[in-house]
């Protein structure tokens, strides 16, 4: 029998990111800019018309290029991204932070950074957890 599986059970994957965009928020009535992180599996094939996995992380309200509210989504995706990428400790604004991701290969994993909000769960995102060489 052959296997069926959905990019929905998917919870893990290694991928090589590709692009880095910083754009404004359309899905909804907040306005606030957003990370569009474009990734090109490596492990395995995904369908659709780009072929690619996507992920946006929206930015608080108060977030601005040189400083983040503790405890926020960003602020936990840039504390990852700080892991696994060193010199991005030294940089001076979210771009330039983010902007190092572009490029490299990590195993992704979906992570809860947010809050339950009003009886909702977290949205789970592709948060990058290790390096592969």
């Amino acid at each position: 029998m052959v296997e069926r599986t959905t990019i929905n059970a998917l919870e893990e994957f290694k991928g090589k990111v590709e692009e880095v965009i910083l754009e404004k928020n359309t899905f909804d009535d907040n306005d606030a800019d957003q990370y569009h992180i474009v990734m090109d599996p490596v492990d395995m094939e995904v369908g659709g018309k780009t072929q690619r996995l996507h992920e946006w992380i929206r930015l608080s309200p108060k977030a601005t290029q040189t400083q983040v509210p503790e405890g926020s989504v960003v602020e936990r995706y840039l504390s990852q991204i700080e892991i696994l990428v060193p010199e991005a400790k030294k940089a001076k604004t979210l771009d330039e932070a983010f902007a190092l991701l572009k490029g490299k290969t990590f195993v992704f994993k979906k992570v809860a950074l947010g809050r339950s909000y009003e009886g909702r769960p977290a949205r789970k995102l592709w948060v990058p957890v290790s390096v592969v060489e």
